[in-house]
C-alpha cells in the first residue's frame, strides 16, 4: 500500500514540476507549387527546382530543431 501511494505521489510532483519552454517559429518556407511542363527540358527544371525547395525545408527545419 505504502509503494501505491509513494507511487501516485511521485507521479503528481512529476507532473506539477515538468514546465515546457515555448519557442516561437520563424515562418517556414513558402510551400513548392510545380510548374506546367510541357518539354522534357521543363521536367527536369522541375526537378531541380524541387530539390532545392526540399533542401531550403530541411534547412529550416534543421534550425529550427538544432540540429547539425
Amino acid at each position: 500500500m505504502k509503494y501505491l501511494i509513494f507511487l501516485c505521489y511521485f507521479f503528481v510532483i512529476s507532473c506539477c514540476s515538468t514546465k515546457y519552454i515555448t519557442v516561437p517559429l520563424t515562418t517556414p518556407p513558402d510551400i513548392y507549387n510545380p510548374g506546367i511542363v510541357y518539354t522534357e527540358k521543363d521536367i527536369i527544371n522541375e526537378y531541380k527546382r524541387s530539390l532545392m525547395k526540399i533542401s531550403e525545408w530541411q534547412n529550416w527545419y534543421n534550425v529550427q530543431t538544432n540540429i547539425n
